[in-house]
């Protein structure tokens, strides 16, 4: 049976964290200016209609407009055979914007509420689940200090893979119940950084999230015996 040590510290996982944002040449953070979600709907928010998938959304439906119009001026041409996959991808579309959207509207409404606890992060990238997590601290303690817990970011597109990432370690204002399974927005700065997944507490103890916390930091696991 595999074990996993990992020192799930401060100092250990901040000094992580800014070896893999060297590696990456993403010290300073690339995150850019959008609309303030206090002062507008969430769909105006770049970050949140990410959230909410509305640009897959639009596409789809452009495609379904596209695909009427041309069959209403060209109506003895032959149909096309991907315009038989429009529905199912039209209706796909819609049940994921539809989820996407709920999600995004929590995140809105948590990060207009009075932010709370003040916390130290580290910005971590995780090649298991294919994305960056932000991993939280005590805003006010010593490098041996232990994780209270995480949220999982998203990457860019392919060719701004990194972008809309915070620098790699700093302090946040964190909105919202700071508890196991919660919706939290961390505020970096003077804006938000949009979350994919609800909170998740660590317990280092745990042999589970101590095997994640190792992977996170890319601690190669140490193999003993049952």
């Amino acid at each position: 049976m595999a074990e996993y040590t990992v020192e799930a510290t401060y100092g250990a996982m901040a000094g992580a964290a800014m070896f893999q944002a060297e590696d990456r040449g993403i010290q300073e953070g690339t995150t850019r200016p959008e609309v303030d979600v206090r002062r507008a709907p969430w769909w105006w928010v770049r970050g949140l209609q990410r959230t909410g998938r509305l640009p897959l959304l639009l596409g789809i439906l452009g495609l379904d407009a596209f695909a009427l119009l041309t069959r209403a001026q060209y109506p003895e041409a032959d149909v096309p055979f991907w315009v038989f996959l429009l529905l199912p991808l039209t209706v796909a579309a819609v049940v994921v914007a539809v989820r996407g959207s709920w999600f995004a509207c929590r995140l809105a409404r948590t990060a207009r509420r009075k932010t709370g606890a003040h916390v130290r992060y580290v910005l971590l990238h995780s090649h298991t689940s294919a994305a960056p997590w932000l991993v939280f601290f005590p805003g006010h303690g010593e490098e041996e200090a232990e994780p209270l817990g995480a949220l999982k970011l998203s990457y860019g597109p392919v060719r701004h893979y990194y972008r809309d990432l915070p620098a790699a370690v700093g302090t946040a204002e964190l909105s919202g119940e700071v508890r196991d399974g919660s919706v939290v927005v961390p505020w970096i700065g003077d804006r938000p950084v949009w979350p994919t997944d609800f909170f998740r507490e660590l317990v280092p103890e745990d042999h589970g999230q101590i095997e994640f916390l190792s992977e996170l930091t890319a601690h190669k696991p140490f193999r003993g015996q049952a």
